[in-house]
C-alpha cells in the first residue's frame, strides 16, 4: 500500500496542471515529467473496475474540446465516458529507411501510448482501442487514435488479436449509430481521424516545408506478444507482463493521394505498406493520472 506522502503526490498528480512553461520544453523532458512526475506517482494499487460506455455523458461532453485542445492534459473535471479506464506505456516510432511520409512519421524517440477498451466487456463485448501522442521540442504534440471497430471482437479477451486503424467501417447498429450521431456534432467523418498533425514538424520541432501524410495507417499486432482468447480477464494485467523495449505494432500507411470511398477497409490494407514500427521504452502502467487526466486530440478527418 502507498504511504501518506505517496498518497498526497498521487492526489497532486491527478489534480495539478502542467507548469506554465511546459509546452517549451524538449520532447524528452516533457515525456519524463509526464512518466515520473503525473503517471508513476499515481500508479494504482488496486485496479478499480472496468465501467460500461456513459452514453449520456459521451453526449455532455464537449467534444470541441476533445477536437481542438493542445494540451497533453485534460481539463479539471474532465470526465471519460469512454476508454474510461487504460495502461500507459512510454514508445518510440522507428521509421522504416524509404518512408514517403514526413514529420514525425520519419522518427519519434519519445512518446506515450495508452490502451484501452471502449467500456466494460461483459456489457459490450471485448473492444479495444489504442491512443498514441508524440511529443515535439517546442511545440503542441501530435497524437491519434486508432480502433480494431465499432463493434469489438466479442468475447476474444487478447488485446492484439487484430489490426488497429484511423478508419473504420461504418456499423449499422443502434449503439454504434447513436455514437456516431454524437461525434457528427463537430465532424462530418466521425469514424475516420485525420493523420496530418503527425506530418507537420519533425520531432526537434522544424517545419516541414511539404507535409505528407498517409491517409490511413494500419498497427498490426507483433504475432509474438499475445494473449489467451478467453475470458475473463483483465487486459490491464495482460499488459503489465509487457517488458519495455518489445516491438509492438508494425505500422503500415496508405501512400495513394486519395482513399477510394467505395472500397473496403481490407482493400485499402492491400495498398498499405510498412512504414515503421512501434516499440515500447517501458513497462506498462494502470494509474489515476492515465485514465483521468492524460489528454489525446482527436484530429478531424478532412474531406479529400
Amino acid at each position: 500500500m502507498k504511504n501518506l506522502a505517496e498518497t498526497e503526490a498521487a492526489i497532486a498528480a491527478e489534480t495539478d496542471t502542467l507548469p506554465a512553461d511546459y509546452q517549451t520544453w524538449q520532447a524528452e523532458q516533457k515525456q519524463d515529467f509526464l512518466w515520473q512526475n503525473r503517471i508513476l506517482p499515481s500508479k494504482y494499487d488496486q485496479l478499480p473496475p472496468l465501467q460500461k460506455i456513459d452514453v449520456p455523458g459521451l453526449f455532455l461532453t464537449s467534444l470541441h474540446t476533445k477536437m481542438d485542445s493542445q494540451s497533453d492534459e485534460a481539463p479539471s473535471g474532465w470526465k471519460k465516458a469512454i476508454h474510461a479506464h487504460a495502461s500507459v506505456a512510454k514508445m518510440r516510432l522507428i521509421p522504416t529507411p524509404d518512408t514517403p511520409f514526413t514529420g514525425l512519421f520519419r522518427g519519434a524517440d519519445f512518446g506515450l501510448m495508452r490502451l484501452s477498451l471502449t467500456g466494460d466487456p461483459a456489457a459490450r463485448g471485448f473492444a479495444p482501442g489504442v491512443a498514441m501522442k508524440f511529443l515535439i521540442d517546442q511545440r503542441p504534440s501530435a497524437n491519434f487514435s486508432a480502433l480494431v471497430s465499432l463493434e469489438g471482437q466479442g468475447n476474444n479477451y487478447n488485446f492484439f488479436a487484430h489490426e488497429f486503424s484511423n478508419i473504420v467501417p461504418v456499423v449499422n447498429r443502434i449503439g454504434p449509430k447513436l455514437i456516431n450521431l454524437i461525434f457528427r456534432r463537430t465532424s462530418r467523418f466521425p469514424t475516420k481521424l485525420d493523420l496530418e498533425n503527425l506530418s507537420q514538424f519533425q520531432q526537434n520541432g522544424t517545419a516541414e516545408p511539404a507535409p505528407k501524410h498517409p491517409l490511413q495507417i494500419f498497427l498490426v499486432p507483433n504475432p509474438q506478444v499475445q494473449f489467451p482468447e478467453s475470458p475473463p480477464r483483465d487486459f490491464r494485467q495482460d499488459l503489465a507482463t509487457i517488458p519495455a523495449g518489445t516491438t509492438l505494432f508494425s505500422v503500415y500507411g496508405i501512400v495513394a493521394e486519395k482513399l477510394d470511398q467505395d472500397s473496403s477497409n481490407l482493400q485499402h490494407r492491400q495498398q498499405a505498406q510498412l512504414i515503421g514500427q512501434i516499440t515500447t521504452t517501458s513497462e506498462f502502467v494502470a494509474s489515476a493520472y492515465g485514465d483521468s487526466r492524460l489528454f489525446f486530440r482527436h484530429q478531424r478527418f478532412k474531406n479529400q
